[in-house]
Parts: C-alpha cells; sequence; structure tokens
C-alpha cells in the first residue's frame, strides 16, 4: 500500500523504496555500471570490501577475498531490472560470482536539501 507524504502543504505520492546491495567480482565493476545506467539507475556507491563465503579452500581464515560491492537505493519496481543487469553479467556459474540482497528502506534523506523518500533518491 502506498503510503503519502505532506511536504509544504503538497501532497505527493510517494512509492516502495527498496536498497539493493550486490557483492561482485571486482573485475565485473565495469560493465555492471554500464547495465545499470543503461536500465536507468541514476546513483550508486561503489566500495571495495573484503570477506569470504562458503568456499572454505582458504588455508588461513585470515585471508580474505577482495571483492566490490554496489550500494543502490531505488523504488521496488526498477528492482528486477537492477538484479537481471547485474546477472547477466556476474553470473559465471562458480563459486564467487557473489551475492544480491534487496531490503526494504522506510525512509531516505537527502542531506543538501532535506528532501525524503523518493524525492531523495532521484
Amino acid at each position: 500500500m502506498d503510503a503519502f507524504l505532506f511536504e509544504c502543504g503538497e501532497k505527493m505520492r510517494t512509492k516502495e523504496m527498496k536498497k539493493v546491495e550486490c557483492i561482485i567480482r571486482s573485475e565485473k565493476l565495469r560493465d555492471v555500471v554500464d547495465a545499470l545506467k543503461e536500465v536507468g539507475i541514476g546513483g550508486m556507491t561503489v566500495s571495495e570490501v573484503r570477506g569470504f563465503g562458503i568456499e572454505r579452500t582458504r588455508p588461513d581464515s585470515f585471508l580474505f577475498v577482495h571483492k566490490t560491492k554496489i550500494e543502490i537505493y531505488s523504488e521496488a519496481s526498477q528492482v528486477n531490472k537492477i538484479i537481471s543487469a547485474i546477472l547477466m553479467h556476474c553470473s559465471a556459474g562458480k563459486m564467487g560470482d557473489g551475492k544480491i540482497a534487496v531490503l526494504p528502506m522506510d525512509d531516505c534523506v537527502r542531506v543538501r536539501t532535506g528532501e525524503r523518500k523518493n524525492k531523495a533518491i532521484f
């Protein structure tokens, strides 16, 4: 069910928001970013991260695999396009291809303007 936001006396309809986080192989980043731009994603945060998953072939538990994390705030209607773009460029059918998590978002605030909800995403 859509929520309603009242801002400056103006009634604005807001849509459900999601946060998509994905961990991918670092060498896939450029292709994924290009694909996400093509599906209309206007912004994202990219971080270099380290970790390990189910694969236990590392002899030393302190050796972490270098990966790239992408975080995207979007409307729920865009999530399937985002996931498809990531899978198209990252799925090689091998361990370590990555993970995608879709999380609910209650609110989002643009620090510069104070805009909230969907206005802060785009």
